[in-house]
């Protein structure tokens, strides 16, 4: 814990000089260090100038996501998939939000989605095997990605449906 304080300080010093630079570096150390309001804070005054930036979103979400702030964490890692829509932190957190949740259906269309992107990803393989999903991996060639909608009333939308096709 001595180096990552360490780390943080030097992190703050270069901030203070130059936070477009090292904001997400920075909110992501106070993450991992447990100060998940100071974390947000900080990617909340910075993102508005870099909206482009990922990593900034990602880290955001990571943040809310840490702190339970769960319905925050879900519109952040959303927005990131508008960014980059196989960011495998944001489809994994999605689909972790949804199983807390109790939305198993939609959890199971965000791990797909992972699993299109990264099909070796073995911890959201077993994942889905916990979930009741003996197959895993991704949907057979012309089969939906996610069988049915999700209620919106729980406020978790569903994943884009998406077909396998073959190329």
């Amino acid at each position: 814990m001595a180096a990552n304080t360490a780390l943080i300080e030097d992190l703050l010093r270069q901030y203070a000089e130059n936070p477009r630079r090292v904001f997400a570096r920075l909110a992501n150390e106070l993450r991992k260090s447990g100060d998940y309001d100071r974390a947000i804070e900080i990617c909340r005054g910075q993102i508005p100038q870099q909206p482009g930036y990922i990593s900034g979103h990602i880290v955001l979400g990571q943040s809310l996501y840490d702190s339970g702030r769960l319905e925050e964490a879900r519109q952040t890692f959303e927005a990131a998939l508008n960014l980059d829509p196989e960011n495998l932190i944001a489809l994994r957190h999605l689909g972790d939000i949804a199983r807390q949740h109790g939305a198993n259906d939609v959890a199971r269309g965000w791990y797909r989605r992972l699993l299109e992107v990264d099909p070796q990803n073995d911890e959201v393989v077993a994942q889905l095997e916990a979930m009741g999903d003996a197959g895993g991996g991704t949907p057979a060639m012309g089969q939906p990605a996610v069988a049915e909608e999700f209620s919106p009333s729980l406020g978790i939308p569903a994943p884009i449906l998406a077909v396998a096709v073959d190329r």
